[in-house]
């Protein structure tokens, strides 16, 4: 059973009573907070046990965008018909949830997650870069794992988070001039989901990747969050390695190929 979740206090109570380190609860949490149900670009269910009625997931929607969290419990065949028929055209989870979807291609990577302090060697200049600095920074230093957002849906989502405290961005100063940045994409009361990390070309082999998302890890720790990265399947594997960020599950995504 999938019923409409009204109420935000309601909603996120209860995926915390399931898993608060969830990254996928972390994530709807975090996109609720900033987002409430009110607005018509967005949407939230709780799926509920037919027989017990008790909660065993949860469901948001960004446009045509679907976030699950998903547990041992969840019905998925109850939630492969409603993504069915929902007009998703991507739908992200964990891979150790199949789900029944058709037309849809299938994509998948390692979740990672760091829960302790690094010392950090030295002190660079860190601050809050302007948001058109950091998404000019970001395209040029994208690749072939990431295609950045348009600049107008890219600016509003981070703006609005900014103003709400559902997110942070960071940026890495070399004499004056922005060689890095990385954000947190989701944050809850016990968790933090950390991306698009970038670092200038002429900027490279410096270390302030590394520095700037130890930084930032540094700080979400201290917190009290478990911080989680959603690494693409064949990327930055040495670099997670190098941060002590460990394997803790595994993400996928289904794009709807029409």
């Amino acid at each position: 059973m999938i019923l409409t979740a009204d109420n935000s206090e309601n909603f996120i109570s209860t995926i915390e009573s399931l898993d608060s380190l969830n990254p996928f609860a972390c994530r709807i949490i975090s996109f609720c907070t900033s987002y409430g149900p009110q607005l018509p670009f967005v949407d939230y269910w709780t799926v509920f046990d037919d027989e017990s009625k008790k909660a065993t997931g949860a469901i948001a929607r960004n446009g045509t965008d679907f976030i699950l969290f998903l547990t041992d419990d969840t019905d998925l065949d109850e939630v492969s018909s409603f993504m069915r028929v929902a007009g998703a055209s991507s739908v992200i989870c964990s891979d150790k949830y199949s789900l029944d979807l058709f037309g849809y291609e299938k994509s998948q990577g390692p979740i990672l997650v760091r829960k302790e302090e690094i010392k950090e060697e030295v002190s660079l200049e860190i601050s809050t870069p302007q948001i058109k600095e950091a998404y000019e920074l970001i395209v040029k230093s994208a690749d072939r794992y990431f295609t950045p957002p348009k600049f107008e849906d890219f600016y509003v989502d981070i703006n609005h988070k900014l103003r709400h405290g559902t997110m942070r961005l960071l940026g890495l100063y070399d004499n004056g001039s922005l060689a890095a940045v990385a954000m947190t994409v989701a944050e809850s009361t016990n968790g933090a989901v950390i991306g698009a990390v970038a670092c200038l070309p002429q900027f490279r082999n410096k270390g302030y990747g590394t520095y700037i998302v130890n930084h930032l890890t540094n700080i979400l720790v201290k917190e009290g969050r478990s911080v989680y990265v959603h690494r693409a399947e064949k990327a930055n594997k040495a670099f997670y390695d190098n941060l002590k960020f460990n394997r803790c599950d595994s993400w996928c995504e289904y794009h709807f190929k029409g």
